[in-house]
């Protein structure tokens, strides 16, 4: 009857409310057995620098890890002209400098030093904030926060997300209309815009907490070239066989970016793209194939001819088949659920916070959640036995994370950003801590298994 009940909603069409104010079923009714999970116990938790200010997404490229820096965020008392946040510049950091992490102590010196400046931001493609602008609330056209940092081998262009916003004191967020990927060619040495949202289309009176939907893309993509502005709130990005995929968090919207003209000339224009997800998506569910709502696309990966999304506001992991040499999608597009996890509730304002998903050369699948700054091997995916992440409430579950922030470094406060993998199986991990004793937050965590 449950079951029964839950599909009926997850089925049913759906309004657009403002993003906080989402209804989201919970999933975990599919979520199988506890399975043997690796406990945190067993990881040595390594510090790489606490050079990069509030780090959102890294890439390992050779012997190098480049790191991109978000911005000051709200949490921290938002813009402010007298701190230089770095907002969106890379730094390339030596993975070859570290310290363990003892409970409580802060950074050592040599620690607190590595990281150099790869690449800064231009104004042009990058919509910066200045103090000439007047106080951060009027600047209705940034496109910071800067949020996950993807890499194509081919080109070596590195490419990021420009959420648009502006994080203000006293935790407040005012959600702009300048959305935008953007990338930067090592061939040139320049940035240049692959996607990018016309702020003119939305009234200033609409720009709050969250911007409707309806504004986006800003036109008829049928009939304008590119760029169309397909994403509200992009925050995830990947490079799969001839495609650059993005995330759109607020209109659930995963759109992809071809590669073809970038890898042929820097100085490419924005690319051809299409929306290729939506909020209602085909998934597997019950031994039937069901439309459900599957809202907050925020992570994204590939492995062994499937594309792997992870949902932030649904808090679940699904994934779909596509084409490992080109990358598209196989039609139909048929998903299926491979993990679940705390989800949005409008009442207490909170949820696991799922931020990035990454593999290990093992095909394991770990999951990065903010909330409780956890990160979760769920092992090899299988959507016969969803993994179940759901660590709150009168029932959590049984399986273990595999990284604890909070208790591994004695801050109750610590929470997880983007992960990726080095070459061997080392886990490195993006977090907000204030490890450097400075005003400037911001570590890159190592997990080592021993």
């Amino acid at each position: 009857m449950i079951l029964s009940v839950l599909l009926t909603f997850l089925a049913a069409p759906a309004q657009e409310p403002a993003a906080r104010h989402e209804v989201v079923p919970d999933f975990r009714v599919f979520a199988g057995p506890a399975r043997t999970t690796e406990d945190f116990e067993g990881v040595r938790l390594e510090r790489i620098t606490t050079a990069v200010p509030w780090p959102r997404g890294l890439v390992v490229v050779g012997d190098r890890l480049i790191v991109l820096a978000r911005g000051r965020h709200r949490n921290a008392g938002g813009i402010d002209p007298s701190i230089d946040d770095a907002c969106g510049t890379l730094f390339e950091v030596d993975p070859e400098i570290f310290e363990p992490v003892l409970r409580g102590e802060a950074a050592g010196d040599e620690v607190r030093r590595n990281a150099r400046v790869f690449a800064e931001p231009e104004d042009g493609p990058f919509r910066l904030f200045h103090a000439s602008m007047g106080e951060p609330a009027e600047a209705t056209t940034i496109d910071r926060p800067y949020c996950t940092l993807a890499h194509d081998s081919v080109s070596g262009n590195f490419f990021l997300c420009g959420y648009s916003g502006v994080d203000l004191p006293g935790k407040r967020f005012r959600k702009n209309a300048s959305d935008s990927i953007l990338r930067f060619d090592p061939r040139d040495g320049r940035w240049h815009v692959v996607e990018r949202h016309d702020p003119g289309v939305v009234p200033e009176g609409e720009l709050g907490y969250v911007v409707s939907n309806d504004y986006y893309p800003h036109h008829d993509p049928e009939r304008h070239p590119a760029p169309h502005g397909w994403l509200n709130g992009p925050d995830g990005g990947l490079v799969v066989g001839d495609y650059f995929y993005a995330a759109g968090k607020d209109n659930h919207t995963v759109a992809r970016y071809d590669l073809t003209e970038i890898r042929r000339d820097p100085s490419a224009p924005a690319p051809a793209s299409e929306k290729v997800l939506g909020r209602a998506v085909d998934l597997r569910l019950g031994g039937r194939i069901r439309r459900v709502e599957a809202l907050g696309a925020s992570a994204l990966e590939a492995r062994d001819g499937y594309l792997y999304v992870g949902y932030r506001t649904s808090s679940i992991v699904v994934r779909f088949p596509i084409e490992e040499e080109t990358g598209k999608l196989v039609e139909p597009v048929v998903g299926e659920l491979v993990a679940v996890f705390e989800p949005w509730d409008p009442e207490s304002g909170r949820s696991a916070n799922l931020i990035d998903i990454a593999f290990s050369s093992k095909g394991e699948l770990f999951v990065s959640c903010a909330s409780n700054g956890r990160v979760w091997n769920i092992g090899i995916p299988d959507p016969e036995n969803v993994f179940d992440g759901v660590d709150v409430g009168d029932n959590p579950t049984r399986n273990r994370p595999f990284l604890d922030l909070p208790s591994m470094t004695a801050n109750p406060r610590a929470r997880c950003g983007n992960i990726t993998f080095d070459e061997e199986d080392r886990v490195y991990l993006c977090s907000g801590n204030y490890d450097s004793g400075t005003r400037l937050a911001g570590v890159i965590y190592r997990a080592v298994r021993d």
